[in-house]
Formats: structure tokens, sequence, C-alpha cells
């Protein structure tokens, strides 16, 4: 069972898909959990309604990712209800259904995915830090994605954003091993979501099937379980690492 009993975290896109099985298992494991939305406002508190009805204790609290005043009032909210945070788990991001290659590509459209996708990540990291530091403990664990990896079919902005996700964690983690606090990233693919299917044609997806070698898509919860592996407690020797969750795909 992984300890993270008692610590207070913060799951930014915390309310649908992959977040809110993060959100769930966290909460089920005795964490504190702040569930993170940007405009899904019912959503967070379905899953905020959830974990309380399983006797965890969670708070929903609203703030665009990509803009640093929000993020920074946010988690001084979640210090003031809920405790220092001192597990980040930063999950929110984005697709693009439309991208139709390289050279149709909208500048204003590579800009906002790298400021939510890549960019978020760093307001998150910088708001969480000093509790962290403090404290002199913490877990960060970011959600990229293999494309950050390979490259992957999902667009040149995505692949950037989420490549730099890796790069970004792989260099905090070097700079804050001395105070306690692992960075770690958990890349999955092809997992069951609204993300997926609003990039994936209905009728690639058996298609898509064929090249998982495990025979099915991902489930949240199986990235849900990555993330509680590098957040708990005994987590404390794993930093810097990337955690491919992707049933065999690609491998």
């Amino acid at each position: 069972m992984a300890s993270v009993s008692g610590h207070v975290a913060l799951v930014t896109g915390g309310s649908r898909g992959i977040g809110r099985a993060i959100s769930v298992f966290l909460a089920r494991e005795g964490a504190k959990v702040a569930v993170n939305y940007h405009r899904h406002r019912e959503a967070a508190e379905e899953v905020v309604a959830e974990i309380r009805k399983s006797g965890g204790v969670a708070e929903a609290f609203q703030a665009d990712v990509q803009n640093a005043r929000e993020v920074e009032a946010m988690v001084a909210a979640v210090a003031r209800t809920l405790g220092a945070p001192d597990i980040l788990v930063a999950n929110a991001g984005i697709g693009d259904p439309d991208y139709r290659g390289a050279w149709n590509l909208k500048e204003e459209d590579w800009d906002r995915m790298i400021a939510v996708n890549l960019k978020g990540v760093y307001l998150a990291v910088r708001a969480v830090l000093p509790f962290m530091v403090e404290k002199r403990w913490g877990r960060i664990v970011a959600i990229a994605s293999t494309s950050g990896l390979t490259g992957g079919t999902s667009g040149i902005h995505y692949a950037a954003s989420k490549g730099g996700v890796i790069a970004l964690c792989k260099a905090l983690a070097r700079e804050c091993a001395s105070f306690g606090i692992t960075v770690n990233v958990v890349a999955p693919s092809k997992i069951d979501t609204d993300l997926l299917h609003s990039v994936t044609p209905e009728e690639h997806i058996p298609r898509l099937l064929a090249q998982i070698p495990v025979g099915r898509l991902g489930r949240p919860e199986d990235i849900a379980r990555a993330v509680l592996f590098f957040a708990a407690e005994e987590a404390d020797y794993l930093t810097g690492q990337v955690l491919v969750v992707s049933g065999g795909y690609g491998s």
C-alpha cells in the first residue's frame, strides 16, 4: 500500500479522466485532495462528493493553470483550507483534435499548447515548492505522454509540450533532491479518455487496439496506480524517472 496518508495532494486537471482517477486513488489512500478544475466545476464537485462519500477529505479549487496569478491564489487557498500541499500531480493538459500537419499549425495553437501543457506544469511547481522546501519533503509527479519520447502522432506542438515536461522534471529532480523532494513523470499512451477520442476517429480504434500488446486501451486507473507509486513516502530514492504506461504500445 502506498503511504500518502496525512499528506495534502494538489491534482491539476483533477475533475475528469485521468485526473479524476488520480484524485480518487490518492484520497482512498488517505491523502487530503485538492481537486483543481478550470471550467468543469460540476465535474470537480462530483469528484469531491465521491471522495467524501467514501470517508475522504477533498475540496475543489478553480484555476487556469496557464495563469500565474490564478495558480498562486489557488495554492494559497489549498494551504489555508487543507494544509500546505506536499504532493503535486501536474496533470492538466490539452490536445488538438484539429491538427492537420506542421505546415497548417497556427502560431496561437502552438502557444496555447505550450502554455497549458508545459508552462502550466512550471507554474504549479513554482507555487508549491516553497511549502515543500520548508517541510524538506515533497512529491512532484507530472503527467506527460509517450509522444514526449517518440514524437507520436498528435502534433508537433503536443510532442514538444510533453517532451518539455520530461526535460523540466529531470532538471528539477536534480535541483530538489537535497530538500527531500522527488520529481518523476508518468508517460501514458492510448488511455480511454475524452481526450483520446477527440483526436482519434472511432473507426481507427480497432486498428489501434491491434497495436497494443495487452489488447485494450489503457484506463485512467492504470495511470492513477503509477502516480501512487511515485507519490508514496517509500519512493524516496526514485527521482528523475519516466514511467511509461502503455500496455506495450510502441515497445
